[in-house]
C-alpha cells in the first residue's frame, strides 16, 4: 500500500515539529517536582507530551490510508464558525498578557460558549449559557493554577 500524503497529515507533522520546539523551549523552565512540588515546567511537559502522542497518532491514521469509522470526508469543509473561532483563540493569546487572566479567559470563554450554542438555543439563552461557563471556566482555572501549582497569573496592565 502506497504512502500518501495529505493535508491532515502534514499537519501532524507540523504540529510535531512545533511540539518539539514547544518541549525544546519547556526546558528553560524550572524543573518540575526538584523541590517535591510541580513547577512551571509541569504543565508544558504534560501538554507536549500529550500533543506530540495525538499528532503521531493522527499521521500514523493518515498515513496507513485508512479511514476512521463514521467520519465522512467527503463533507469536510472549513466553515465560518471554524474561522471565527480561530480568531478568538488568536485574540485570547494576545490578549492574555494586557488584559489579564480574568478579563481575556472571561470573554474567551464566553465568545466560545456563545459561538456554539447561538444556533442551537438562540441568542438569549446562549448569552446567559456561556456567562454561566465563562464564569465557571474562569474561576475554576484560576483555583487550578493559583492553588495546584502556585502559579499567579497575569492581572493585566490597568
Amino acid at each position: 500500500m502506497p504512502l500518501t500524503m495529505t493535508r491532515q497529515a502534514l499537519f501532524a507533522l507540523a504540529l510535531i515539529v512545533f511540539d518539539g520546539w514547544y518541549l525544546y523551549q519547556s526546558f528553560d523552565l524550572p524543573r518540575p517536582f526538584a523541590t517535591g512540588e510541580p513547577g512551571p515546567a509541569f504543565f508544558p511537559w504534560i501538554l507536549a507530551a500529550v500533543l506530540g502522542l495525538a499528532a503521531f497518532a493522527v499521521l500514523v491514521q493518515e498515513l496507513s490510508g485508512r479511514p476512521v469509522p463514521g467520519e465522512d470526508t467527503e463533507g469536510a469543509r472549513v466553515t465560518w464558525r471554524t474561522v471565527v473561532l480561530i480568531a478568538l483563540t488568536a485574540g485570547f493569546a494576545w490578549a492574555f498578557e494586557p488584559l489579564g487572566y480574568w478579563v481575556a479567559t472571561a470573554l474567551y470563554t464566553f465568545a466560545v460558549a456563545w459561538l456554539f450554542e447561538q444556533e442551537r438555543a438562540g441568542a438569549l439563552k446562549a448569552t446567559l449559557t456561556g456567562a454561566i461557563i465563562a464564569a465557571g471556566i474562569t474561576g475554576a482555572g484560576w483555583l487550578f493554577f493559583v492553588t495546584l501549582f502556585e502559579l499567579f497569573l497575569p492581572e493585566g496592565n490597568f
